[in-house]
C-alpha cells in the first residue's frame, strides 16, 4: 500500500490532534479556483470544507490582476460590477521600437482588486454551505495505492487536525503540496514562470486604457507587462521560463527601456506581487483517484499571457461538479474531465495548448529573433505560413517584415 508513513512513527502527536472530521469534499486552497469548486460541490448538498494557509483569503496578492472581458459569458455566475474596478479597451505591444495596439473584442479586458476579487469568491464558497478554515496547511495526506485519500493531516495555529474527507480537490497553486505528497511534483526547467513585479502609483501612463506588453532581451524567455489599475497606478513586472540571472536584474533593464522609464520617472513602489506561474503541465493527468487538480496545479491558464482567474474559477466549478460524481462513484474519470472542460472552454484551450507549443519551441532558441517572433504571434501579424516563413530570416530582415505587416494593417 502506498501510504506516506511519516505520521506512523509519531503515535503520541496523532493522539493529540485538536480535533478529527468527516467531509465529502475537501479543497486545497482559497483562491479562485478552490472557492469556485467549494462552492459547486456545496451547492451539490455536499458537505465541503476549504483550507487555506494564509491568514486572510486573497492577501497576499501575487498576480497581474487582469482578466480578459471574452471570458466573462463563461463563468457560472455573475460578477458584480464594483468588483471590475478598471476596464481596458485594449492592448499595446511593443519590441524594439515597433509598437502596435490592439482594441476591441478579444483585446478587451478588466482589472481587479484580488483581495477584494478573491474574498467576494469565498464569501460565495460560504454562503453555498462550504466551511472555510485560515491559517490553516495542508501537512500529510494517507493514500492506498490508487491514489485515494484516506485521511488528511492538517496544521492549524500550531495544533494539528485530521480531517477525513470522500474527495480531495487539489487547488493548491504552481507550488502544489497535494502533488508534492503524492510524489507527482516534479517540475522540469521551462515548466514554471518566473516572474517579479510590482505594483506602482504615481505613474504617468502614456494610454491608461490599454494593458501594454512588452518582448525583448529584457525578459528571461518570456514578456514584461505594465496592467493599469487606474489612471496613474498599475502592475509592472517581467516574467518568462529561462532565467539566465536574477529576475530582478530583467526587471531594472526592462524599466529603463525608454517608453518605460518615462512612465515610472515618478513612481512609488506600493507592494511586491512576485510570484511563480505554471507554464506547462505539472503532471499527466487532471484526475488521481479520489483527488481532482484545479487551477494552476492542473496549468488551466491560457497562454501566451498566462491568464488564469477566469479560466481558474470556470475549470473550479466543473471540478466542483465532478466531486459529486467521484463521491457518488459515478465513474467519472480524467477524460470526463476533459471533455467537460472542452465543452466549455474547448476554443479557447485548443488555441492556447497550439501557442504553449509554438512558444517553447521558440524559446529553446538562443537567437534573439526568437523575441521578434513572439511578437508578431502575439499581435497576430503571423498566421502559421507567414511564422514559417520566418525561420530563415535575420534579426533585421524580420524587424523589416513585421515593419510592412503592421503598415498592411
Amino acid at each position: 500500500m502506498n501510504i506516506n508513513f511519516r505520521y506512523l512513527f509519531k503515535p503520541i502527536f496523532i493522539e493529540l490532534f485538536a480535533m478529527s472530521i468527516e467531509c465529502d469534499v475537501l479543497v486545497v486552497g482559497g483562491g479562485p479556483a478552490g472557492s469556485s469548486a467549494a462552492r459547486a460541490a456545496a451547492k451539490k448538498g455536499l458537505k465541503t470544507i476549504v483550507i487555506d494557509k494564509r491568514e486572510h483569503i486573497g492577501n497576499p496578492a501575487l498576480c497581474a490582476e487582469g482578466i480578459g472581458e471574452y471570458l466573462i459569458n463563461y463563468l457560472p455566475f455573475e460578477i458584480p460590477k464594483d468588483q471590475l474596478i478598471w476596464k481596458m479597451e485594449g492592448m499595446s505591444f511593443w519590441t524594439d521600437d515597433i509598437y502596435i495596439e490592439k482594441i476591441g473584442d478579444f483585446w478587451k479586458s478588466y482589472s481587479v482588486d484580488r483581495k477584494k476579487f478573491d474574498k467576494w469568491l469565498s464569501e460565495l464558497a460560504k454562503n453555498a454551505g462550504a466551511k472555510l478554515y485560515t491559517n490553516t496547511s495542508l501537512v500529510d495526506l494517507r493514500i492506498d495505492e490508487e491514489n485515494n485519500v484516506k485521511n488528511a493531516i492538517v496544521e492549524q495555529n500550531g495544533k494539528a487536525m485530521e480531517i477525513l474527507p470522500r474527495v480531495v480537490v487539489a487547488a493548491d497553486g504552481v507550488e502544489s503540496t497535494v502533488l508534492k505528497l503524492l510524489g507527482l511534483y516534479n517540475p522540469k526547467r521551462g515548466d514554471i514562470a518566473e516572474v517579479y513585479s510590482w505594483e506602482m502609483k504615481n505613474l504617468d501612463l502614456i494610454k491608461p486604457e490599454l494593458e501594454q506588453v512588452f518582448t525583448g532581451e529584457f525578459t528571461p524567455s518570456g514578456y514584461a507587462y505594465i496592467f493599469p489599475k487606474g489612471k496613474k497606478n498599475a502592475n509592472i513586472g517581467v516574467g518568462g521560463i529561462y532565467p539566465e540571472k536574477k529576475i530582478e536584474q530583467y526587471f531594472e533593464e526592462f524599466l529603463e527601456i525608454p517608453h518605460v522609464k518615462k512612465q515610472v520617472k515618478n513612481a512609488e513602489y506600493i507592494v511586491e506581487k512576485s510570484k511563480n506561474a505554471t507554464f506547462n503541465d505539472l503532471t499527466d493527468k487532471w484526475i488521481y483517484g479520489n483527488i481532482v487538480l484545479a487551477g494552476d496545479s492542473a496549468n488551466q491558464n491560457l497562454k501566451p499571457f498566462i491568464e488564469g482567474i477566469l479560466p481558474s474559477i470556470i475549470c473550479g466549478d466543473i471540478s466542483g461538479k465532478i466531486s459529486y460524481d467521484l463521491f457518488q462513484n459515478n465513474g467519472i474519470d480524467n477524460e470526463n474531465y476533459l471533455n467537460l472542460v472542452e465543452k466549455v472552454m474547448g476554443e479557447h484551450f485548443n488555441n492556447s495548448n497550439q501557442l504553449l507549443e509554438v512558444i517553447n519551441y521558440l524559446y529553446s532558441k538562443k537567437e534573439k529573433t526568437k523575441y521578434l517572433q513572439f511578437f508578431g504571434i502575439i499581435t497576430e501579424l503571423f498566421n502559421q505560413e507567414d511564422f514559417e516563413k520566418t525561420e530563415d530570416l535575420s534579426y533585421e530582415e524580420l524587424k523589416s517584415k513585421i515593419l510592412r505587416l503592421k503598415d498592411e494593417m
